[in-house]
């Protein structure tokens, strides 16, 4: 997990899972020609931008050889790959779930979350300008300093974890994610008369009324 930065224009300093938006440069020719990659077509931009940020937000690199980005970001980061000869390996993402921040904020996040096993000895290092603070933890250790309010840590992402910690191995998150179809899980939000809000879920009262 990384600590987003505290003037970020979305969940501030929040503890998050490496990610980001897809930008053109994930449909790129040259994406299409360095990120490998058997299945729908239309999913490679979402599986190009999920490598791609994981390498610059956390230096983790999913290629089939070593590759140093060195830094890079956007094109820069396939332009790396390129140069050494390597391609990215979009087959050892698993997709695991579809989130759709709910109607009420400014900005709407259609997002979809990527499980993946790295050898054992990899290690993660934070870009220093969007994130900070690169770390392996586990469900559950993340999820005890969220708890003790030393982590800010946003629904989705609690919602993730909980989920993560219900594995005993990364292995069976993976096997778990190969066996579902992700569903389209879109809350909604309801903001009470002093102010607070609350995120609905499909079954949960006043579901059905809250905005959509």
């Amino acid at each position: 997990m990384v600590r987003r930065g505290s003037g970020a224009d979305f969940l501030g300093g929040a503890h998050v899972f490496p990610g980001g938006g897809v930008d053109p440069s994930d449909g790129s020719p040259l994406a299409t020609r360095v990120v490998r990659w058997d299945g729908d077509p239309e999913e490679l931009p979402w599986r190009a931008a999920a490598l791609r940020e994981l390498a610059e937000e956390a230096g983790v690199v999913l290629t089939d050889r070593p590759v140093r980005v060195g830094g890079a970001r956007g094109m820069g980061v396939f332009e790396a790959v390129a140069e050494d000869g390597a391609v990215f390996l979009a087959g050892r993402l698993e997709y695991l779930s579809n989130w759709v921040t709910p109607v009420g904020p400014p900005r709407r996040y259609d997002t979809r979350f990527f499980v993946t096993i790295v050898p054992d000895a990899t290690t993660a290092t934070s870009d220093g300008i969007e994130v900070f603070d690169a770390a392996w933890v586990s469900p559950e250790r993340a999820l005890r300093h969220a708890d003790a309010g030393d982590w800010y840590v946003e629904f989705p992402t609690r919602r993730h974890l909980e989920l993560l910690s219900g594995f005993g191995t990364a292995g069976e998150v993976v096997e778990h994610a190969r066996s579902v179809t992700p569903k389209r899980v879109e809350p909604r939000l309801v903001i009470e008369e002093d102010g607070s809000w609350r995120v609905l879920f499909p079954g949960d009262a006043g579901f059905d009324k809250a905005p959509s």
